[in-house]
């Protein structure tokens, strides 16, 4: 009679053991690999809204005019530059607050197919954590006018905005006894992003430039 040839209890175990052990390695290389995914996605969105930040405060400081808007139903003028930094509003809730706001140039009007004005006013506001940049198509707006809102970055904490005045950095713009805010010369912002690293961003406004 011949004997089948088979694996000893001893081998079936062994073998078990290793697919267990590799079966537990390729797991734990997998979770690596999708955490490590989750967290490059993460820094890539915090990069890409960082960029956005930058570029489009640089746009709007280099564009800045030393214009007054005028806004409302009897069309109440509004300083040229206006911001509530400084205020106690701000230090109290930071939430809805007038970061900067401003009349700039350079709306597109490509080969002046439109009869109008190439500015727009521009806001940004900090509302519950979130960086917003509302843009009117005009400078003098109507009561209802609805501005063009864009949700720059969320989940912020610490906000601060500076203005260079006069060769110094202040933490609220200069006010005439009239209200007026004269336009600084550069503007800091800075802030704490949801990762809790701090960002800064430094511009130079038209003004600055003028005056350089």
């Amino acid at each position: 009679m011949s004997r089948e040839a088979g694996f000893s209890l001893i081998e079936v175990l062994a073998a078990v053991l290793v697919f267990a052990i590799v079966g537990t390695m390729s797991t734990g290389l997998l979770v690596t690999s999708l955490d490590a995914k989750d967290r490059n996605a993460a820094a890539l969105d915090r990069l890409s809204s960082l960029q956005q930040v930058r570029a489009l405060l640089r746009d709007d400081a280099a564009q800045m005019l030393d214009r007054p808007a005028r806004a409302g139903r009897d069309g109440e003028p509004m300083a040229a530059f206006r911001s509530d930094a400084g205020l106690p509003g701000m230090a109290r809730t930071g939430e809805g607050t007038l970061l900067l706001g401003l009349v700039r140039r350079g709306r597109a009007n490509p080969g002046g197919a439109e009869p109008r004005s190439s500015l727009q006013r521009v806001d940004w506001r900090l509302e519950d954590g979130a960086l917003v940049r509302a843009v009117w198509p005009l400078p003098d707006t109507a009561p209802d006018a609805v501005p063009e809102r864009l949700v720059l970055a969320e989940g912020l904490s610490e906000v601060a905005v500076e203005f260079f005045h006069g060769g110094v950095w202040r933490d609220a713009p200069l006010r005439a006894a009239g209200g007026d805010a004269p336009p600084p010369a550069a503007i800091r912002l800075r802030y704490l992003d949801p990762a809790g690293c701090a960002m800064e961003h430094v511009v130079v406004t038209a003004i600055g430039e003028a005056r350089a």
